[in-house]
């Protein structure tokens, strides 16, 4: 059997070419996470079979640089999406609207001459802090914003949405719990989205909330 049971996929802003709308992603969870798909075992369900697993019966791992999603995370099996919060700094912003006229998500407004971001609108992309004149946004530390069970096909889905800003260890384990609950569970002919949720039940399974 020589198709692999994880395929990692990652955008062009974890590359070395880069993007410019790519977050600097941690290179040791990126390495973690290659790792993982390289030695992540096939399912026995599945190794039993004489033939190669099936493109829907491997496990998708997508990983984003920005949410533009130009791997489409939001239907992968685990999509990873690289997010930084932001602040503004009120004694350092001078109003001068360029964050507000740059945002892609309309997610900040000028009050009282100073900038001021709506949290609920923010993806975390980071641009505001990029094209600030004289620097009054800070952008914090890379994190992930996880989608789970998503999938395309016949009866398209998109993933369960799992916490907005996972550290990258925090995200390489849930990898790790998902590449496993894969080997441990995975059928023929099952998506993993069927393993998350059997019988389209919601809610998550314990090891994902663990």
């Amino acid at each position: 059997m020589s198709a692999a049971a994880v395929i990692l996929e990652t955008c062009r802003g974890v590359k070395p070419a880069g993007c410019p709308h790519g977050a600097p992603l941690p290179a040791d969870a990126l390495a973690t996470l290659a790792h993982l798909a390289e030695t992540a075992p096939v399912p026995e369900a599945l190794a039993e079979l004489a033939r190669p697993m099936r493109r829907h019966e491997q496990f998708r791992l997508a990983v984003s640089a920005c949410p533009n999603g130009c791997v489409r995370p939001q239907v992968a099996d685990l999509g990873l999406v690289a997010t930084r919060s932001v602040a503004v700094d009120a004694t350092a912003c001078v109003g001068c609207n360029v964050c507000a006229e740059t945002c892609p998500d309309a997610a900040i407004t000028l009050r009282h001459g100073q900038a001021v971001i709506d949290a609920d609108a923010c993806l975390g992309c980071g641009l505001c802090a990029r094209v600030c004149p004289v620097r009054a946004i800070a952008a914090g530390p890379v994190g992930f914003q996880a989608f789970l069970g998503g999938r395309l096909g016949r009866r398209p889905r998109l993933g369960i949405a799992v916490g907005n800003m996972l550290t990258p260890e925090a995200a390489c384990t849930l990898a790790e719990r998902a590449t496993a609950a894969h080997a441990r569970h995975m059928r023929p002919g099952l998506r993993f989205g069927d393993i998350l949720c059997p019988d389209g039940r919601p809610g998550l399974p314990a090891w994902v909330l663990s």
